[in-house]
C-alpha cells in the first residue's frame, strides 16, 4: 500500500459534515433551504459549456484519487490500517458497479457548484445497499430517516442515512460557499451577450435594404388594388427571383441577377442597397465574451490556464503547470472529502461499534494516479538511459509482457547491429585489422621540439589560427542554421490565417530566435515539422569554406552533420549556445586527417 502522500499536522482544511437527523427539512441548522445563488449556480451548469467544463476541473482529478483508512501517530504520521473495522466499514461507501470514482467526481462537481452536497446511503445492510452524493433537495427527511425524492418531489421508495458536507461561507461556518459563487454575475453577462451574437446571427437586416422608386412598378390591372403588395406583379417576381436563389443556392439561376426596366431618371436616382450590416460593429459582443471568459477563469478557483488553455505555455513548462494544478487546486478537495468522510462517517462508526482508539483513526489518500502519468513511457526510456531500470521493470512500465523478453540469441544480434560488430554473434566474423593513412610530416615541425614558433611577428601559429577561423565559422553556421528554421516557420504559417496571425506577434523578431519564441499551440497547428528539417542545409557554406581551407570531403561532410544535429537540439532555446563540447578538438582531428591524406596521396 502507497504511504500517505499528504501530513495531517499540516491541514489546512477543516471538515465540515454532519449527519442529517431529523425534522422534515433537508438539512438541520439554520440553514433550511437552498439558497437562491445555489440555483442560479446549478442553471449556469446547465446553460454555460465553460462553466460545465470547469466544474468538471476538481471531478476529474478527484475520481482518481483512492482512499484508505490510517491511524494517526503521536508524531503526526499516518499508518495505514490493512484490515479491520476501518477498512469495512470504509468500503461499504463505494458506487452502485463497485469503486467510489462515480461518487468522488460528483463531489468535487457539486463542490464547485453549489458548495454542498449530500452522501446518501440507501437500502443499507442488504445486498441492495448504495451510496451516492447528491444534491441537497434530492433528500428529504422524515423522522430521522432520510428519502430520495424525484423532481416532483415525491418519494422513490429508496431511504437509508444522509450527511451533509459543505464548504463553509466566512460570514456563517453552516452557510455553504462554491468557486462559481462570486461569478455568477459574469456567467449572467455572458448569457446575455452570447444571445446578442445569435440575434446578430439570425436576423435578415444584415442583409440590407433595396429601396426602390414607386414609379418604377408598373400599376395594378385593378386600380382599387394598388395599396396591396400582394397584388403588385413586381414585387411578387422579385421576391420570388429572391427566394428560389436562397432556396437553390447551387443552381446556375441563382446567379442570374433579377432585370429591372424603368425610365432613366428613375433607374437612375430611383432605386439604390442600403447596406444596414457593418461586420466592423455588428459582432463587437464576440470580444466581450471573450474578455467575460477570461474574467471567470480568473475568479474560479482554479488555474486560468485550466479553462483557457497553454497556449502561452511551451512543451517544456505545460507538464509543470498540469503538475502544480494539483498541488495546489486539486489537493485541498481530496483533503476536504477525506476531512468530511472521518469527520461525519468514519469516527462516528467506529465509536459506535466500540472500536479501540477510534479517534486516531482517519481517512488518508493516494493520489499518485493523479500526479504520475498512465503512460509510463517517457519515465521508462528516462530510467533505461541512466541505467537505473532492470529489464523486467522497463518492460512492466511500457506494458510488454515478459514472454516477449528477447532470446540470448535475439540480445546478441541486437548489440551486433547497433556495434556494427558482428564478431558479438561469430567471433569468425571479426574484421582483419588493417593499417589506416601514415601521418605525414606536421607542417608544425617534430613535436617534441615543442610548439613551432610563430612567424611573421604573430602570437599564434599558422595551426592556431586555422582552428580558431574554423571554429568561429562554426559559430556562425549555427546562427545560419537557427536562421533557415525561422524563415522555414514563417513560411510554413503563411498556409494557416490562423497561424499567421499568431506569427504575426513575432514580426519584429530575427529569424534565429523565432522557434523559441513559439507556442507549442502554434507548432502543433504548423504540422509535425522535424528540427533536423527545419535547419537542414543550415551549415552548406560553412561546408565550402572548410573544403577551401583543405579540409576533406568526408572531415567536411561530418564537422557539418554535427553542426546541424546541435543546432536542431537547441533549437528552441532562447539564446545561442556555444559550439559542441570537444568541437575544437575535433576540428584539429579533421586537419591532421587531411593532411594525412593529401601526403598519402602524393
Amino acid at each position: 500500500m502507497s504511504l500517505p502522500t499528504r501530513h495531517p499536522q499540516r491541514r489546512a482544511v477543516t471538515a465540515s459534515a454532519a449527519k442529517l437527523r431529523g425534522g422534515n427539512e433537508s438539512t438541520n441548522g439554520p440553514i433550511t433551504a437552498s439558497l437562491h445563488w445555489q440555483h442560479r449556480a446549478l442553471d449556469y451548469y446547465d446553460r454555460i459549456g465553460e462553466l460545465r467544463y470547469a466544474s468538471h476541473f476538481y471531478a476529474r482529478q478527484l475520481s482518481s484519487v483512492r482512499y484508505y483508512p490510517a491511524t494517526l501517530e503521536d508524531d503526526g504520521t499516518a499508518t495505514p490500517i490493512d484490515s479491520g473495522a476501518p477498512v469495512d466499514l470504509l468500503n461499504r461507501i463505494q458506487d452502485p458497479g463497485g469503486g467510489r470514482t462515480r461518487l468522488q467526481f460528483d463531489y468535487g462537481r457539486l463542490m464547485f457548484v453549489t458548495g454542498e452536497g449530500v452522501l446518501f446511503g440507501s437500502n443499507l445492510d442488504t445486498e441492495a445497499e448504495r451510496w451516492r452524493f447528491l444534491w441537497r433537495e434530492e433528500i428529504k427527511m422524515e423522522d430521522g430517516v432520510a428519502y430520495r425524492v424525484n423532481l416532483q418531489q415525491q418519494k422513490t421508495g429508496e431511504q437509508g442515512v444522509a450527511y451533509r458536507m459543505w464548504t463553509p461561507h466566512p460570514r456563517h461556518s453552516d452557510e455553504a460557499d462554491s468557486p462559481l459563487r462570486p461569478v455568477l454575475d459574469i456567467a449572467e453577462e455572458l448569457i446575455i451577450l452570447t444571445a446578442s451574437v445569435r440575434g446578430t446571427a439570425t436576423t435578415r437586416l444584415t442583409n440590407g435594404l433595396l429601396i426602390m422608386a414607386s414609379e418604377l412598378s408598373p400599376a395594378p390591372s385593378d386600380p382599387g388594388l394598388d395599396e396591396d403588395p400582394e397584388q403588385n406583379i413586381f414585387l411578387q417576381d422579385l421576391i420570388s427571383h429572391i427566394t428560389a436563389q436562397i432556396d437553390n443556392p447551387g443552381s446556375p439561376e441563382s446567379k442570374v441577377p433579377f432585370i429591372i426596366e424603368g425610365s432613366f431618371d428613375y433607374i437612375r436616382d430611383g432605386i439604390r442597397w442600403e447596406k444596414t450590416h457593418d461586420p466592423a460593429t455588428d459582432y463587437m459582443e464576440r470580444d466581450l465574451r471573450i474578455e467575460a471568459v477570461k474574467r471567470m477563469a480568473l475568479g474560479l478557483d482554479m488555474p486560468p490556464e485550466a479553462l483557457l488553455g497553454m497556449t502561452d505555455a511551451n512543451h517544456w513548462t505545460a507538464k509543470q503547470v498540469q503538475h502544480d494544478m494539483w498541488r495546489a487546486h486539486g489537493a485541498p478537495i481530496a483533503d476536504r472529502l477525506a476531512d468530511d468522510l472521518s469527520e461525519a462517517y468514519l469516527r462516528p462508526a467506529l465509536m459506535a461499534e466500540g472500536y479501540a482508539d477510534w479517534n486516531k483513526v482517519v481517512v488518508e489518500y493516494d493520489d499518485s494516479q493523479v500526479v504520475i502519468s498512465p503512460d509510463r513511457t517517457e519515465d521508462a526510456n528516462s530510467a533505461a538511459d541512466r541505467g537505473m531500470i532492470s529489464d523486467e521493470g522497463y518492460r512492466e512500465l511500457m506494458g510488454i509482457s515478459e514472454d516477449m523478453a528477447p532470446s540470448p540469441d535475439e540480445l546478441d544480434r541486437f548489440l551486433a547491429i547497433k556495434l556494427r560488430d558482428p564478431a558479438i554473434i561469430d567471433p569468425a566474423l571479426a574484421p582483419t585489422p588493417s593499417r589506416g593513412p601514415v601521418a605525414g610530416p606536421s607542417d608544425n615541425g617534430n613535436a617534441a621540439d615543442g610548439p613551432p614558433a610563430p612567424t611573421g611577428g604573430r602570437t599564434g601559429s599558422r595551426q592556431e589560427a586555422r582552428t580558431a577561423s574554423i571554429v568561429g565559422a562554426a559559430a556562425l553556421a549555427i546562427r545560419q542554421c537557427r536562421a533557415r528554421a525561422g524563415a522555414r516557420l514563417r513560411t510554413h504559417a503563411k498556409g494557416c490565417a490562423q497561424c499567421a496571425q499568431e506569427m504575426a506577434a513575432h514580426t519584429a523578431l530575427p529569424n534565429s530566435v523565432v522557434a523559441a519564441a513559439m507556442t507549442a499551440d502554434l507548432l502543433r497547428d504548423l504540422g509535425d515539422h522535424d528540427p533536423l528539417n527545419l535547419v537542414k542545409g543550415g551549415a552548406d557554406e560553412f561546408g565550402g569554406l572548410l573544403r577551401e581551407m583543405g579540409i576533406s570531403d568526408q572531415e567536411a561532410i561530418g564537422l557539418c552533420q554535427r553542426i546541424e544535429l546541435y543546432a536542431a537540439s537547441t533549437l528552441f532555446e532562447e539564446t545561442q549556445p556555444d559550439l559542441p563540447p570537444g568541437f575544437a578538438a575535433q576540428v584539429e582531428s579533421a586537419q591532421e586527417v587531411s593532411r594525412a591524406l593529401v601526403h598519402q596521396a602524393a
